[in-house]
């Protein structure tokens, strides 16, 4: 029961504050099975809760010690089941003492060994620490020796590990968006690898398939250029302007980076000092469209807005009516969720140390001061009407919050929409020219890909 609601307001916070969270590959998790789901760290707590979220099955978490020193937060984290391990740095950089670790963890083993038998699935982040890097850190062994002493020491069958990987498009801005792929489990009872080095090999099978359904990068320069390029060829390659109502699927720009990261390394390995030149010729003609849409104002997925007038009478009547009639259910969310929203965000920007503590912070302190205003009201308008006109108060207000942000991105877009519209009526040269640079650069990226796919096929294998 508990469980159940920490995850249902889970949900409500994240969807608050990241604007839109695909999850992909639901397809590959074994019905019916003990699983031992194997996750990148890239944004603290806010992880666990995806996980969780994302799960169609109740999952039991894992979480380092030193959290368990609060007693108020331990109480809480053992009724919803978490389970504590100790890391090296809990005991190099805390009071515990190095006797204590191998008991301390074979306890937490044992937890999870139980939760599996029963066939259940449990989270592990096998990086061992949340972090900043554009790429995986290196794995710790304790998944590979769970899931090997489960399968080993406890006979539980069937036992799969699932890679799941979490991409962010930018971890700590709200209304942004968030990818969540599950990747080809690893079926134990199939797996073999030869005596003492089998915890090694099965967690290099770990960072492989943890590798697949994540982006990793050198440098953070190389993520930020990635994620720019993969944004902006998302858009370019639309015929028709995206919905104002809905964002499009970080799934799509995840594929896209895939892609570029394939061709950029093809580029170095395979491809003449031709096709190099040309790609080079292509970024900055990728440059100069930017540059020129920044300079009038345009968002590239608008370029193919059409400027004829029978399509703007549709586009205004649509948008106004549904502005006037969310409008009064956004501002009500406004208003009820004003003092607790902006709260929140004060307090994550206090003492910054990390980019996963802006979105941690708000989430976890909104989520706190919203439920102590809910109740706060709540009582205040069973004081005056009753408690059933109370609950409907308190229904309505997590309500008229989802109106408010989806309104309110709407909205943005939609005037954002409006003003390329009035600018491509007045300057229709313009707009001809804009149109025609964006087919020669898509067609021009077509084209260096298609050819790259030649080099690496003809490429002789080393």
């Amino acid at each position: 029961m508990l469980y159940a609601l920490l995850r249902s307001i889970a949900g409500i916070a994240l969807r608050w504050f990241y604007r839109r969270i695909d999850v992909v590959g639901l397809e590959r998790l074994p019905r019916n099975a003990p699983l031992l789901l194997v996750c990148n760290h890239p944004n603290a707590l806010v992880d666990a809760m995806l996980v969780a979220w994302a799960m169609p099955r109740r999952i039991v978490l894992t979480a380092k010690s030193t959290l368990f020193k609060n007693r108020a937060l331990a109480t809480l984290l053992n009724w919803v089941g978490v389970v504590p391990l100790v890391r090296r740095s809990d005991i190099e950089n805390g009071p515990m003492q190095d006797a204590q670790t191998p008991q301390r963890n074979a306890r937490a083993f044992g937890a999870l060994r139980a939760v599996l038998r029963r066939d259940g699935a449990v989270v592990i982040f096998p990086e061992g620490i949340s972090h900043d890097h554009p790429s995986l850190a290196p794995l710790k062994t304790g998944a590979a020796r769970v899931a090997l002493e489960a399968r080993d020491e406890a006979q539980v069958g069937n036992l799969h590990i699932v890679p799941v990987g979490l991409t962010f498009e930018r971890k700590e801005a709200p209304r942004t968006r968030v990818l969540v792929q599950i990747g080809e489990p690893i079926a134990l009872d199939q797996w073999r690898a030869q005596g003492e080095t089998a915890v090694s090999q099965l967690t290099e099978e770990i960072d492989s398939r943890l590798r697949r359904v994540t982006l990793n990068y050198e440098t953070v320069d190389d993520a930020s250029r990635a994620r720019a390029l993969s944004s902006l060829f998302a858009a370019l390659w639309r015929d028709e302007p995206e919905s104002v109502g809905r964002a499009r699927s970080l799934r799509v720009d995840v594929s896209l980076a895939e892609r570029i990261e394939v061709a950029r390394l093809a580029l170095s390995r395979n491809a003449d000092d031709g096709l190099r030149a040309r790609a080079d010729a292509l970024v900055r003609s990728v440059g100069e469209l930017e540059e020129a849409l920044e300079r009038h104002g345009v968002a590239l997925e608008d370029v193919s807005v059409s400027s004829e007038r029978r399509h703007a009478v549709p586009f205004v009547l649509r948008e106004a009516w549904i502005i006037a009639l969310g409008g009064p259910i956004a501002l009500w969310g406004m208003i009820n969720h004003w003092i607790p929203f902006n709260a929140a965000r004060l307090i994550a920007r206090r003492s910054v140390e990390s980019a996963s503590d802006p979105a941690m912070r708000t989430i976890v302190a909104g989520a706190a001061l919203v439920l102590a205003f809910y109740t706060g009201q709540g009582l205040a308008v069973a004081a005056f009407v009753g408690w059933i006109p109370a609950l409907i108060y308190l229904v309505s207000l997590p309500l008229a919050a989802d109106v408010n942000f989806l309104l309110r991105d709407r909205l943005h877009r939609a005037l954002q929409r409006a003003r390329t519209y009035l600018l491509f009526r007045r300057r229709p040269k313009l707009h001809a020219r804009l149109q025609a640079d964006l087919q020669r650069v898509r067609a021009e990226a077509m084209e260096i890909e298609a050819q790259l796919q030649d080099a690496i096929v003809s490429a002789p294998i080393a």
